[in-house]
């Protein structure tokens, strides 16, 4: 993705997130910054779902992109809860090519060599923005699954434009469709919906995705500050 789409240097969403269904849906607060280190400049993200004094469970992400073409350089996610705040899922892009990748709970502790760029899922609603929708209909990048325990291929297809109504308004959307292509695609046929608006910027407005009984649930936008 390499389309900056007019993003301004900070912004911020708020979103309807769907969790799991022991959790179910939370708030939650995602805050975009740039961050300039060196002569490289870089996209952050620090993002925080549910409240675990509510809930008894939170979680933070934190993300860091190439500013040019949004691919992942390290994302940390945490789970919070009354114990404190543990780290359950990493990615780490290291300088010579190799990208570590860590999941507690499936006991996953990876290093690949040489993958090409990768991009987190965490970083879906940003860096997807930067898809060219005027002039190209189709791309695949890699993107990490801990379902599947690896990086998979992730075709993107461009749908068209839809109206979308979400709880932070209405807006005219590009609808983009997430599956995982080639012969491991047989083994994960799940497809995924994102929408981004048409108006530049062209911010994040709903993620649908179908949950353990079937059930199509959107993530939703429900406000984008800058």
């Amino acid at each position: 993705m390499s389309d900056l789409s007019g993003l301004p240097p900070s912004f911020s969403y708020q979103i309807r997130d769907y969790i799991n269904k022991e959790v179910g849906f939370v708030t939650a607060n995602v805050y975009v910054t740039t961050v300039v280190s060196g002569n490289e400049k870089f996209w952050h993200i620090e993002s925080y779902e549910g409240n675990h004094f509510e809930n008894g469970v939170a979680y933070r992400n934190s993300v860091t992109l190439n500013y040019d073409d949004f691919t992942t350089i390290s994302d940390e996610r945490y789970k919070i809860n009354s114990e404190g705040s543990q780290l359950i899922e990493s990615f780490q892009a290291d300088p010579d090519g190799t990208i570590n990748f860590f999941h507690k709970d499936r006991n996953i502790n990876l290093t690949a060599n040489n993958p090409g760029n990768v991009h987190s899922r965490y970083a879906f609603l940003l860096a997807l923005s930067g898809f060219p929708f005027e002039y190209q209909e189709s791309a695949v990048v890699n993107s990490y699954m801990f379902e599947y325990g690896n990086y998979l291929p992730l075709k993107i297809v461009n749908l068209g434009q839809e109206t979308v109504q979400s709880p932070a308004g209405e807006f005219l959307c590009y609808k983009l469709q997430l599956s995982v292509t080639g012969l491991v695609g047989l083994f994960a046929p799940g497809k995924y919906y994102l929408y981004f608006t048409v108006a530049k910027p062209r911010h994040f407005v709903r993620f649908s995705q179908q949950i353990e009984n079937g059930q199509w649930l959107p993530n939703e936008l429900i406000q984008f500050k800058y």
